[in-house]
């Protein structure tokens, strides 16, 4: 029996930084979507926009997110191939394999990336708390025709690059754990 600590099982790493350093930059590329998304306050704020368009926007980051997951994989495949198991077109059905063969570890997997989007938001957070994005428009006391709201717009971008940055190591984190996860199962027969 082999023991396992938490960066080596059975003498190999569960994780190449190489690969994951590979796939983080790939996801900062594939996902520019999410970036753009994430640089426009009025889908993401409803203090800088309408309710209706942050429920478009949310929809719009759910989507984006659901689908960085889900590509992440094929990305991981693309840039970092091991063996016959993880090659481009093959990745997301070795991962469907995996989800129905042992559905804990890919539920751990996926458990991993929500805990990293989670700190994202954190990080996110802690950005906006360091250099304020929005504040109470002053003129609008006088003048009702003005936005209630100020958006600092660098400040705002500062935010949301630190969260575009933070959203791609997660997913780059659980493209990287599947493709370990596979070259295990592969090697273990």
């Amino acid at each position: 029996m082999t023991t396992i600590s938490a960066t080596r099982t059975a003498g190999r790493p569960l994780l190449d930084s190489r690969v994951l350093v590979r796939t983080y930059a790939a996801t900062l590329v594939v996902n520019l979507p999410l970036l753009a998304l994430l640089l426009v306050p009025q889908l993401l704020r409803s203090r800088a926009g309408s309710e209706a368009l942050l429920m478009v926007g949310s929809f719009l980051l759910l989507v984006l997110v659901t689908s960085a997951v889900v590509i992440a994989p094929e990305v991981s495949a693309r840039v970092a191939p091991a063996g016959d198991h993880w090659r481009p077109g093959r990745a997301r059905s070795r991962t469907r394999a995996m989800l129905r063969s042992d559905r804990r570890a890919s539920l751990r997997s996926l458990a991993e990336f929500v805990g990293l989007y989670i700190a994202a938001q954190g990080v996110g957070g802690v950005f906006a708390w360091m250099m304020p994005y929005v504040w109470a428009n002053p003129a609008h006391e006088a003048d009702p025709a003005q936005s209630a709201w100020v958006i600092d717009y660098p400040n705002y971008a500062t935010q949301a690059a630190a969260i575009y940055l933070c959203v791609c190591f997660a997913v780059a984190w659980y493209a990287t754990r599947v493709r370990a996860r596979s070259a295990r199962l592969e090697a273990a027969g």
